[in-house]
């Protein structure tokens, strides 16, 4: 069966999924209230499933678009590592890890409710940033390209800073607790990779 699994891109495979999994929820009121995360539903009614689901609506358009972009960009170098098999177990497992600490810090809160993949994709850009370290990054809204290194750093800051000390609408504890996931998942099983990458951004 894992063979036969990576014969398939698996990143479109998942971005198809919560493509269609986001539509459907902007298209059905219902759809959405069955899957987005709920912390309070979570540990009142036992609706683990929502940690999972949650990851595959997002808000609006332009909330999918920047997810699936960077999912793309920064899929190849985790999947080259890790192989189909695990790079989904990967995406997987960090769309319900990164939501946890939401989970846990609103649980009491019956209104608050969260969505998107970010987690799971930061998972993924911390992934290919341990592996790739020195490899340069650029965005829309920078003007030159980056070392991956400088620009995870820089990332982590900023999601703590938003967390903790400027919260605003966006789950930016998704984004930490994901970055740190995708990067430990990554060493653990391939470190001699990572291994690598670091000792060629230290010289």
């Amino acid at each position: 069966m894992a063979s036969r699994f990576t014969l398939f891109p698996v990143e479109e495979l998942i971005m198809a999924s919560v493509v269609v999994m986001s539509l459907l929820g902007w298209a059905s009121k219902s759809v959405k209230r069955a899957l987005i995360l709920t912390p309070y539903r979570v540990r009142a009614n036992g609706e683990v499933h929502r940690l999972l689901t949650g990851a595959w609506l997002h808000a609006d358009l332009t909330h999918l678009l920047v997810n699936m972009v960077s999912l793309y960009f920064f899929a190849g170098p985790s999947i080259q590592a890790l192989g189909a098999v695990r790079f989904a177990i990967l995406y997987v497992s960090a769309a319900v890890v990164a939501f946890i600490p939401s989970a846990i810090r609103y649980m009491n809160k019956p209104r608050y409710a969260t969505l998107g993949a970010s987690g799971a994709v930061s998972a993924v850009m911390f992934s290919a940033i341990l592996l790739h370290p020195t490899r340069k990054v650029q965005f829309l809204f920078f003007p030159f390209p980056i070392p991956a290194a400088i620009f995870g750093v820089g990332y982590l800051a900023y999601s703590v800073w938003h967390a903790y000390g400027d919260p605003d609408n966006v789950n930016h504890d998704a984004h930490f607790t994901g970055a740190l996931y995708g990067a430990l998942f990554t060493y653990l099983l391939e470190p001699e990779a990572v291994t690598s990458g670091i000792r060629l951004l230290l010289h």
